[in-house]
């Protein structure tokens, strides 16, 4: 795939043999890396997508997602009706792009991090974080033969809904919407933080489905300390 400019017009390449130059070619337009960042954590829509990335004009939203598709990272599904449905997912190529990101969050943090747990809820959308923290703090080594999904609600900010976690595979699988879930946990802010960062599951909100067990092995799957990484 040809690299485009920032605005989606005419394609160009580096025409270089070095592999980091092959793989900007790939990867290195503006946007690609955020639409990629979506789709990990659980964006499928093409309207979800455009309203997450402030900024990005819908027509090269259409293009990055296009060239995406046709790299292999990308697939589209397509269903019938009325209006017709159309959602994006990750393929195994696509997925591999994870620990590009995970680089970048972890230099962030170090770097660049200009957000607090207090800006969650402010300047940061308590929304966006929910399906952040999770995505990039899961440890797929720590997931090896587990299989267990949490329905997430957070009840004390107005931007939220409820999200579906589920583990399987050695990889995380985040969507926005209750889902029918092995654990439907209820909790606020606060609790969803101390929650992945290991706490006692009874302590940090109200587990309304699944036995505590569950939940606890679910937990074990993420490793999250502070600074939290948020500013991605």
């Amino acid at each position: 795939m040809a690299r485009s400019n920032g605005n989606g017009g005419s394609p160009r390449t580096y025409g270089h043999p070095c592999l980091i130059a092959q793989t900007l070619d790939v990867l290195g337009d503006r946007w690609t890396l955020l639409v990629l960042r979506d789709l990990m954590t659980g964006l499928r829509r093409y309207t979800d997508i455009l309203q997450n990335c402030s900024g990005l004009s819908p027509n090269v939203l259409a293009d990055r997602l296009k060239k995406l598709e046709a790299e292999g990272l990308v697939h589209r599904h397509y269903e019938r009706g009325l209006p017709p449905r159309v959602e994006y997912t990750l393929t195994e190529k696509g997925w591999a792009v994870r620990p590009i990101l995970l680089s970048l969050v972890e230099w962030g943090m170090t770097y660049a991090n200009r957000f607090t747990r207090q800006s969650v809820g402010d300047s940061v959308p308590t929304d966006f974080a929910v399906r952040m923290i999770p995505t990039f703090a899961f440890e797929p080594e720590l997931a090896k033969g587990v299989h267990v999904s949490l329905m997430l609600e957070i009840d004390d900010c107005e931007d939220c809904s409820a999200w579906t976690f589920e583990v399987a595979d050695g990889r995380l699988l985040p969507q926005r919407g209750g889902r029918p879930a092995d654990l439907r946990f209820r909790t606020n802010t606060d609790g969803f933080f101390r929650f992945f960062r290991g706490a006692d599951p009874q302590e940090c909100g109200e587990l309304l489905l699944g036995e505590v067990e569950q939940a606890r092995t679910f937990q074990r799957c993420f490793q999250l300390a502070p600074p939290v990484p948020v500013g991605v």
